[in-house]
């Protein structure tokens, strides 16, 4: 994701080549006899060129703003506001919610080190790493995951080069959708369900190993628009079920890749800041 989009695009390109190679190498050595293994080869060969073309996919912009409508749901609370949403790769999410007349009532910023969420009602906020988040942390998400996520990118968590992890994916298809999915990474399991004919990403489900532990993450794309050289989801639907379900209903319009906005939010020293569970808690009846 620190990646610029011609080195973006040479990986893409190196990545896919280098099936075609391994894949043209197979079927051409007539005399030799298949085998099991020639078998795994060959399955992991596809799955990485199917792979390259959802990475491929991948928004090649830099920055985007849009408006937004956001439902919000956390337990059987729900709130519905309009709002913003600014991104920057490799540096910044920023999603801000709105009530007419009042203005700006929340924002989350997420950065690579920490969370930000102002409360503009009440005057306070919470600045936090994100393993002192409860659900981010019963997720496993860090920066590198929620961004691609936001993207609407597949992800190899705890790196930004998801092109050096490609052999780890195993892929089916069934109907019009081809899944992809990541078994190997020690706590959690990851799926990232296409449309078969565009090679889109449709939804990323992670979910615990644990037979015991039914917490999960869904996101749902829906509504792609033209947005830059490719498609970009203008609906984005999160949910997190665990102890309580958070969700978050984003549908998004005016898409831009506008570069003029602050990175930072900037508090004055009105503002009071509380521990996590305290707004999460207030938030939840």
């Amino acid at each position: 994701m620190k990646i610029p989009h011609l080195s973006s695009r040479i990986l893409h390109l190196v990545c896919c080549l280098a099936v075609v190679v391994a894949t043209a190498a197979c079927s051409s050595s007539k005399n030799v006899t298949k085998s099991p293994t020639s078998k795994v080869a060959k399955a992991a060969s596809s799955t990485a060129n199917y792979a390259c073309k959802v990475q491929a996919n991948a928004p090649t912009v830099q920055t985007l703003t849009a408006k937004t409508k956001v439902n919000l749901t956390i337990a059987e609370k729900k709130i519905s506001l309009s709002g913003s949403l600014r991104m920057k790769r490799g540096d910044v999410i920023q999603l801000s919610m709105t009530v007419p007349i009042i203005g700006e009532v929340c924002r989350m910023e997420f950065t690579r080190d920490e969370v930000l969420v102002v409360d503009r009602i009440n005057t306070r906020y919470v600045r936090a790493s994100y393993d002192q988040v409860d659900f981010l942390r019963s997720a496993d998400l860090d920066y590198n995951v929620l961004e691609s996520i936001f993207w609407n990118e597949i992800f190899y968590p705890g790196s930004t080069n998801v092109n050096a992890h490609l052999d780890e994916y195993t892929m089916s298809s069934a109907g019009t959708h081809t899944l992809l999915s990541l078994t190997t990474a020690p706590k959690l399991d990851y799926a990232f369900l296409t449309l078969t004919e565009s090679a889109l990403l449709d939804r990323v489900t992670v979910s615990s190993k644990k037979v015991t532990d039914s917490s999960n993450l869904v996101c749902a794309y829906s509504d792609f628009a033209k947005f830059g050289a490719g498609r970009f989801p203008t609906h984005m639907q999160l949910t997190f079920a665990g102890d309580k379900t958070y969700g978050l209903d984003i549908s998004l319009s005016s898409l831009a890749s506008n570069a003029d906005w602050q990175t930072r939010t900037q508090l004055s020293a009105k503002y009071q800041r509380i521990e996590p569970e305290k707004l999460f808690g207030s938030l939840i009846p």
